[in-house]
């Protein structure tokens, strides 16, 4: 077996590689003159966002009711999967398979935190007081956390219009890999 040399002039020649780096922002942060996103001010009349989540790992999505939380002083608007649907299009997915992927659940959710609905509003906290307001009416389905259950064939499916979680199957194949295979094994056995 050969043993690969490491000498110095065989290291690459890169000045900062191995080598301390002066690093220039820690006076600002020490001293407390370091700056940072939620220092810098905010313009008049800036909205802000509150997502609702999903509580659930796998359910159906049957009814969002933001009647109540649209009503509250200071709430601009409520976006929830009508509005994706009408404003938007699934992003595109690399897979051939007949799924959709949406910015927010849609017909169901598929993961705890899965966006549900989001509340514009004038301040944070308005924002999110509107949140607990959106009654969201869902009906549970079985999750699956285990990868090889996931791709059985008798199993909870997550995108129905697929008919099962497997959404991508290919394999790729170059050259002769059991001859390459078999030929590396036998020089291996032969340089040892």
């Amino acid at each position: 077996m050969t043993t690969p040399n490491f000498s110095t002039s065989n290291r690459p020649t890169n000045r900062h590689v191995g080598q301390p780096i002066e690093r220039f922002e820690d006076h600002a942060l020490l001293t407390g003159r370091g700056r940072f996103i939620d220092d810098l001010g905010v313009k008049p009349g800036t909205l802000y966002a509150a997502v609702l989540r999903s509580p659930h790992a796998h359910a159906r999505l049957n009814s969002i009711n933001s009647e109540k939380a649209a009503q509250l002083p200071g709430v601009r608007a409520i976006i929830t999967r009508d509005d994706v649907k009408q404003w938007s299009a699934p992003f595109v997915v690399g897979v051939k398979s007949p799924m959709e992927c949406w910015s927010m659940a849609i017909e169901k959710v598929r993961y705890v935190g899965e966006p549900v609905a989001v509340v514009v509003a004038e301040s944070r906290y308005i924002a999110e007081d509107a949140l607990d307001l959106i009654e969201v009416e869902y009906e549970a389905l079985p999750a699956i956390v285990d990868v090889v259950r996931a791709s059985e064939t008798n199993t909870v499916v997550l995108h129905d219009a697929v008919g099962n979680n497997v959404v991508s199957d290919r394999s790729f194949r170059y050259g002769d890999p059991a001859s390459a295979f078999a030929g590396a094994a036998g020089a291996r056995g032969t340089n040892s």
